[in-house]
C-alpha cells in the first residue's frame, strides 16, 4: 500500500508541472500577440548635412541650409542645441524656436516638418540632392529661457535628426533616422 500512495504523489506533481509549462505556453503566445514585431525605423542610406549657417550672437538667430545628401527623400528634423562643448548630448530643443514659414511647419512629434508645395505622393518632400535654404531654417533664440543670452554662453553646437514618412502597420508615422544624426559646431558669425 505504501508503495502505491509514492507513486500517485509522484505522478500528481507530474501531472501539476505539465499543467503549469502548458499554461505559460498560452499566456507567453497571448503576451506575445502585444510587443510589437518590427521596430519603425528608417533605412540605411538617410543622411543630411549642414551647408551654410549664420548664428548672429547679437540677435540671437540661428538660419542654416540642409542638404539631404542621402538616397532617401526625408520629411523633417530634430533640432537640439547644447552651450557646452564638452557635453556629449544637446539636451535644449530648438524646435519651439522655430520662425514660422509656409515651407515648414511643427509636427506633433516636436519636430520641423516640411509641407508639399506641389503634387507630393508621401510626406517625404525634401528629395536626395535637394536642399533647404537659410530663409527656411530659421530659429529666434532670443525668447529662449535655456539658453542664456551672454557672451560666453551661445550655442556651441547643434545636433540634427532626420525624419522620414513610413508606414507601420497599415497606418503612416514618423521615424527619427538616429543612426543619420549629425552634430555641427556653431560660432557667431
Amino acid at each position: 500500500m505504501k508503495n502505491r500512495k509514492g507513486v500517485s504523489e509522484i505522478v500528481g506533481y507530474v501531472l501539476l508541472i505539465s499543467i503549469v509549462i502548458v499554461i505559460s505556453i498560452f499566456v507567453y503566445q497571448w503576451l506575445k500577440s502585444y510587443v510589437p514585431q518590427q521596430q519603425v525605423s528608417c533605412p540605411d542610406g538617410v543622411s543630411v548635412a549642414v551647408t551654410n549657417f549664420v548664428y548672429d550672437c547679437a540677435k540671437d538667430t540661428l538660419n542654416f541650409t540642409l542638404s539631404n545628401t542621402g538616397t532617401f527623400s526625408i520629411a523633417g528634423y530634430f533640432i537640439h542645441a547644447s552651450n557646452n562643448s564638452n557635453d556629449q548630448i544637446a539636451a535644449t530643443d530648438l524646435t519651439p524656436y522655430y520662425i514660422k514659414n509656409s515651407q515648414a511647419s511643427i509636427g506633433n512629434l516636436g519636430g520641423v516638418i516640411f509641407t508639399c508645395t506641389g503634387q507630393c505622393k508621401n510626406l517625404n518632400v525634401i528629395s536626395p540632392g535637394n536642399e533647404i535654404n537659410l530663409a527656411s531654417n530659421g530659429f529666434n533664440l532670443s525668447v529662449s529661457p535655456s539658453i542664456p543670452s551672454s557672451p560666453t554662453n551661445h550655442i556651441q553646437w547643434i545636433e540634427i535628426i532626420p525624419l522620414r514618412y513610413v508606414e507601420y502597420n497599415n497606418r503612416g508615422t514618423f521615424a527619427s533616422c538616429t543612426n543619420s544624426k549629425i552634430r555641427v559646431p556653431i560660432q557667431c558669425s
